[in-house]
């Protein structure tokens, strides 16, 4: 694509995209490169998309995130209390039973 870009053969006002890094390509962020859009719209540049260019959306997204992670560790954690619920109430019948109570 540089080479296009080189050769004056891009349309104009196009941007070229920075080149990616195969290392880490599953590791993405969302502040990674690979997601700027900026130069795809066809027609007069227009502004940045509010993700790619506000920082509070950064801000907003990742806390967005880190929300539903924490959402999903509850859930994860109401099911494991109720598992230990369910394994200690069965350990104090067995216990119960082998004292004769």
């Amino acid at each position: 694509m540089e080479k296009l870009f080189a050769d004056g053969k891009a349309p104009p006002g196009a941007i070229c995209p920075k080149q990616l890094e195969l290392k880490g390509i599953f590791d993405l962020d969302v502040d990674d490169t690979i997601w700027e859009d900026i130069g795809l719209e066809d027609g007069s540049p227009a502004a940045p998309p509010p993700w790619l260019a506000n920082e509070s959306v950064h801000a907003g997204i990742k806390a967005l995130l880190e929300r539903d992670r924490c959402i999903e560790e509850e859930v994860r954690l109401r099911h494991e209390c109720c598992s230990m619920r369910i394994w200690l109430s069965e350990e104090w019948r067995i216990v119960n039973l082998a004292l004769g109570t």
